[in-house]
């Protein structure tokens, strides 16, 4: 049975999208996790050192190719970021990155086929914040900009913050279209 592999401090892109990634996902499938059927997402890394890849999931095996494609879903955030994001620090996690396979919660590919729209992430920590663009189907509007601080973001993706209870409790503030938030987060459970 494959194992979720170790991120080296030595990280590079290629060798996270390219290799840990679908290392990664193939654990997850062989863990009995839901995981998507058919669903292509692009990563934008701006900065130097940054690039583009498509990460094709058909059949229950995922590919990545170097370079932009159609897709579903892009991610776009600075390389400092998604550093962060992948080896765990400036209270960053990779759950920031990869929609969390666990127990219970659904694959909400099919749903996520069918949005349109952009959400943008500006998580508070010591330093600079953390900031990620999700836009569905290459859509730029609506827009809705999802405020927090990035512990309670994480935690929300993590599954031991209820999303709905940080909204309502002001720890998750939203600015534009708070309609599309509702839709976002139906599909992920």
């Amino acid at each position: 049975m494959a194992e979720q592999p170790v991120v080296p401090p030595e990280v590079t892109p290629a060798m996270f999208f390219e290799q840990l990634m679908p290392a990664g996902f193939q654990a997850q499938v062989e863990q009995g996790l839901p995981a998507p059927k058919d669903y292509v997402i692009q990563y934008r890394l701006t900065g130097e050192g940054g690039g583009e890849w498509n990460v094709s999931i058909r059949d229950g095996r995922m590919t990545v190719t170097p370079g932009s494609g159609d897709s579903h879903m892009t991610i776009t955030l600075s390389m400092s970021d998604w550093l962060d994001a992948v080896l765990g620090r400036n209270g960053a996690d990779l759950s920031l990155l990869l929609p969390q396979a666990r127990p219970g919660r659904p694959d909400g590919s099919e749903a996520a086929k069918r949005l349109r729209g952009t959400m943008a992430l500006e998580l508070a920590r010591d330093d600079e914040p953390y900031r990620m663009e999700i836009s569905f189907n290459n859509a730029d509007s609506p827009r809705t900009t999802v405020k927090s601080k990035i512990s309670d973001y994480v935690a929300i993706q993590q599954g031991k913050l209820n999303g709905q209870e940080a909204f309502m409790t002001g720890r998750v503030r939203v600015e534009g279209d708070l309609g599309f938030l509702m839709q976002v987060v139906a599909i992920t459970g």
